[in-house]
């Protein structure tokens, strides 16, 4: 624990001098309980509720207060978390439970007499209401300070490194039971449960475990059995004991793969071998993008998500997309995953594995073999 609070000291810290030179007086980060909206809070708080918002207020030159909607929430913040000032207001109900804790946040500030407030979420993860109870009811310019700490979050301490090294080592634990337990007949969720297991064993506070032998991986473990034969896309993606999101991911064939499988799985299995030959500072995510973008052109498949973004504490910036100006720092962590269908939308590929960029170097945390595992 001593650990961690001093890496979120360290965030603090860097808070402090970007509220400065962004001339805040105040910032407040906003978060959900659920992977994508987790991340901020955590961030700078070291727990997140499970489904209900919660707030952390820094004001310059002061100690960080919490806030939270459920008494359950402040006793866990206050075992868990980092902050020590931990308050709470409301009953948990999960439609209007941040009414009275709003109204709370926006009297503390406005006895200050603020002029400047960031809101970190307020145009991307707070609702219509919760933004504009904040733009009504607080004193002083509210601005949306959400890009200051997607800054702050993409350029990582070498402790935090460490920490998504950790919980990677977790998702490839977890991720080796796929190829143990992957059979014909056998059902997607009952595979998952297996996998979801060993990452719940060692400690991960959130996972999404998929196993697709259609065109996208992003549904739910279902009962359907298995086919025979067919590529497999397997993910094993977690929240780790220390707060980190990882993803990582795999092909796996069973029986005999048609042609088409084939060329779609290698394709992406080459893509994620050029990223790896690629990838280093100083290159734009741009060329990341068309590096795999490439190893396809020679098919007729559609893109199903975009190919990687940043991680650590949630997901993170950059996006690896082929319109974007962003390069590749020192200290971001990047996970990649080409994402390929047919047209038809029959077949599909991925596969995920997350880079810590070094000062000369990227390095890949995986230890397995990109290429497509035949059961």
């Amino acid at each position: 624990m001593q650990a961690v609070a001093g890496v979120v000291q360290k965030r603090f810290d860097l808070l402090e001098k970007r509220m400065e030179q962004e001339n805040l007086d105040a910032v407040i980060v906003y978060g959900r309980g659920m992977v994508t909206q987790y991340g901020y809070l955590y961030y700078f708080a070291n727990y997140y509720p499970i489904l209900r918002p919660g707030f952390v207020i820094k004001v310059k030159g002061e100690e960080p207060i919490a806030f939270y909607t459920t008494r359950a929430d402040y006793y866990l913040a206050k075992e868990r978390g980092s902050i020590e000032d931990v308050r709470y207001a409301g009953i948990g109900d999960v439609v209007d439970s941040k009414n009275g804790i709003m109204e709370q946040i926006s009297s503390l500030l406005n006895e200050k007499e603020l002029e400047n407030i960031g809101i970190c979420g307020l145009n991307s993860l707070m609702s219509y209401a919760e933004a504009s109870y904040f733009k009504e009811n607080l004193k002083g310019n509210v601005i949306d300070g959400t890009n200051l700490i997607q800054e702050m979050k993409a350029v990582k301490f070498e402790e935090e490194h460490e920490q998504v090294r950790e919980t990677f080592e977790i998702a490839e634990l977890s991720f080796a039971e796929f190829e143990k337990h992957i059979a014909g007949g056998k059902t997607p969720a009952e595979i998952a449960a297996e996998v979801d297991k060993v990452a719940r064993a060692h400690g991960s506070i959130s996972t999404l475990i998929f196993l697709e032998d259609g065109p996208y991986f992003l549904r739910k473990p279902t009962l359907t059995p298995l086919r025979q034969s067919g590529l497999l896309t397997a993910f094993a993606e977690i929240v780790g004991p220390n707060g980190s999101w990882v993803e990582k991911g795999g092909l796996f064939a069973l029986g005999k793969l048609t042609k088409e499988e084939e060329e779609i799985g290698n394709a992406c299995v080459a893509a994620m071998y050029a990223v790896k030959e690629a990838i280093r500072p100083g290159i734009k995510v741009s060329e990341l993008a068309r590096i795999i973008t490439e190893k396809t052109e020679h098919l007729n498949v559609n893109p199903g998500i975009w190919h990687g973004h940043g991680v650590g504490v949630d997901h993170d910036s950059p996006i690896i997309r082929e319109d974007s100006d962003a390069v590749i720092e020192p200290g971001m962590v990047i996970s990649v995953h080409p994402n390929f269908s047919n047209q038809e939308e029959t077949i599909g590929a991925s596969l995920a594995d997350v880079f810590l960029i070094h000062e000369d170097r990227a390095e890949s945390l995986s230890k397995r073999s990109y290429d497509i595992t035949y059961l």
